[in-house]
Formats: C-alpha cells, sequence, structure tokens
C-alpha cells in the first residue's frame, strides 16, 4: 500500500525553508567561481583572440548575475 506521493513516484516541491538557502549559497560560489575563471582567462587570452567577446559577455553577465545574488 502506498503512503506517500514519494512512494507513488510522484515528484514533490522540496521545501523552501531549507532548500532556498543551500541553492542561494550553491549560486552564490559558482557566480563567484565564473567570474574569477574569466577574470583570469581575460588576463591570458590573445587581444585579437576570436573568442575575446564571448569571454567579455558572458564575465559581464556572470558579474551581474553575482550583483542580483548579493542584493
Amino acid at each position: 500500500m502506498l503512503t506517500s506521493a514519494r512512494d507513488a513516484g510522484v515528484r514533490t516541491a522540496p521545501s523552501t525553508a531549507t532548500d532556498d538557502g543551500g541553492m542561494k549559497i550553491l549560486s552564490i560560489v559558482h557566480v563567484t567561481l565564473a567570474c574569477a575563471v574569466y577574470r583570469w582567462a581575460m588576463g591570458q587570452i590573445h587581444p585579437l583572440h576570436p573568442d575575446l567577446p564571448r569571454i567579455l559577455i558572458k564575465w559581464q553577465e556572470m558579474e551581474e548575475r553575482a550583483q542580483q545574488l548579493w542584493a
């Protein structure tokens, strides 16, 4: 006999009390590391490299996202 939605194989929404805080911390860590990698890449890449604009755009997006997460 099934006693819960989990037993039936139905996915339920995670509790927001614990998961929102943990996910925000993971998002902040991810964005911070991504910004550091893009900052490092900008210092290492040749100024005429064809990927430079793409890296610059991604770096700016990550910086904006970091500001939103910290707000």
